[in-house]
């Protein structure tokens, strides 16, 4: 419409001369002014249109995450309600625990057991290292005998005797042999103490660990901060596992680039005129007023996302038809907010027209009057902009229907 009226001169200067000439106003004689109307009317739309790419399909992007249980079971404790804002480790719901519970309590007491069985075996050692020392000092007797037996019999002593000689060999081998049960028993002692009742123990303290982090399974916390929507769960009601029926929805907190970003989808026949750093505006649904005041916020091309979406494939059981991807992806492109203080007026969700705009044409017409003609042109696209919003406002259907 503003470009009808722009181009319209032509026919209004033709009509009014006619008028001061006394002429009468005919198709004939206005045919060369309508002509001109229309040629003005065919270039004014292209590079309008063409330099300065619109999207109705803008939003304000943010994220979800969905709750459900790491182990399923009976609700038994709902910590939040809907709209309460939550922080990394706040408890959001349980479930009954009562296996749990017997589990971490029989690990408990496992490690317990060990723990005893460790100094049990410690005094085992210390047995096992008096007897020891039993054996040897009987050992270092029985070899004190046999040598004054043997030097008796050097000597020729009538009181050697040979059946005390070997009654005192007999004896040493004996107390040898008990040197060497003892060792062995010491050494199994230390064994025991120092490498295989220590290796239960971890065992046992690993297993009391998995008991403990399931147990803290049946409490779930929230691993975000954001605000607790959507709470379906009800003390006695069934928690689910799967993702697709979560027990509750929290939005996260938007960081600061996050809360001034915006998405939108544009022709694909703009994408050789879009580019990062375009300047642009938006005008958001939520932000519609009566004094149009902060309706429409200055904003900035920031990334345009490469692929189109319509072309994605997956593996499948059957071939790709391309007949079924009929309808054409956009071009996205992510805007930020020039001024960050405007975070604050975009709603999470909201749709958004967005306006971009041609200030610099580069190649062959960089610099000539023709570029500075097209570039001129952005006030028609920021005025229709302002005027869309101002209707959408005043009809109270908002974007609903917009075309480009």
């Amino acid at each position: 419409m503003i470009e009808i009226l722009v181009t319209s001169f032509p026919f209004v200067f033709r009509v009014i001369y006619l008028k001061w000439r006394g002429m009468p106003v005919t198709l004939y004689s206005v045919h060369t002014a309508l002509f001109m109307w229309f040629i003005l009317a065919l270039i004014v739309f292209f590079a309008v249109f063409y330099y300065y790419p619109k999207s109705h399909t803008g939003l304000v992007p943010f994220r979800t995450v969905p709750v459900v249980a790491e182990n399923g079971g009976t609700v038994t404790e709902v910590f939040v309600k809907g709209g309460d804002h939550v922080k990394v480790g706040d408890p959001l719901f349980a479930v009954e625990n009562s296996t749990e519970l017997a589990k971490v309590e029989y690990a408990e007491r496992k490690v317990g057991e060990i723990d005893a069985a460790i100094d049990a075996a410690l005094l085992e050692v210390d047995t096992a290292e008096a007897a020891l020392d039993a054996a040897e000092a009987s050992l270092k007797q029985a070899e004190t005998t046999l040598e004054d037996h043997r030097e008796l019999q050097a000597r020729g002593s009538a009181a050697f005797q040979p059946s005390q000689l070997e009654r005192a060999i007999s004896q040493r081998d004996t107390r040898s042999a008990e040197v060497e049960a003892s060792k062995s028993q010491l050494a199994a002692a230390k064994v025991q103490a120092a490498a295989v009742l220590p290796a239960q123990l971890e065992s046992a303290r690993t297993s009391l660990k998995q008991a403990e982090i399931e147990l803290e399974k049946t409490r779930v916390h929230s691993f975000v901060d954001g605000t607790v929507e959507q709470v379906t769960l009800s003390i006695g009601s069934r928690a689910a596992q799967a993702a697709m029926s979560p027990a509750m929805v929290i939005i996260p907190d938007r960081s600061t680039r996050e809360s001034s970003r915006i998405v939108a989808g544009f022709s694909q026949v703009s994408r050789t005129e879009l580019y990062e750093g375009m300047a642009a505006e938006i005008a958001c649904e939520s932000n519609f007023n009566i004094g149009m005041r902060n309706t429409v916020l200055p904003a900035r091309i920031t990334r345009i996302q490469k692929p189109i979406s319509s072309g994605q494939m997956a593996p499948s059981g059957r071939l790709m038809e391309p007949s079924e991807r009929v309808k054409r992806g956009q071009i996205v492109a992510h805007l930020d907010l020039v001024h960050p203080e405007h975070a604050e007026l975009l709603v999470p969700g909201s749709g958004c027209i967005v306006q971009a705009y041609t200030t610099g044409l580069k190649g062959s017409m960089e610099g000539t009057m023709t570029s500075h003609v097209i570039e001129a042109m952005g006030i028609i696209k920021a005025v229709g902009l302002r005027i869309k919003a101002w209707l959408g406002l005043a009809s109270g259907i908002g974007l609903t229907g917009s075309s480009h």
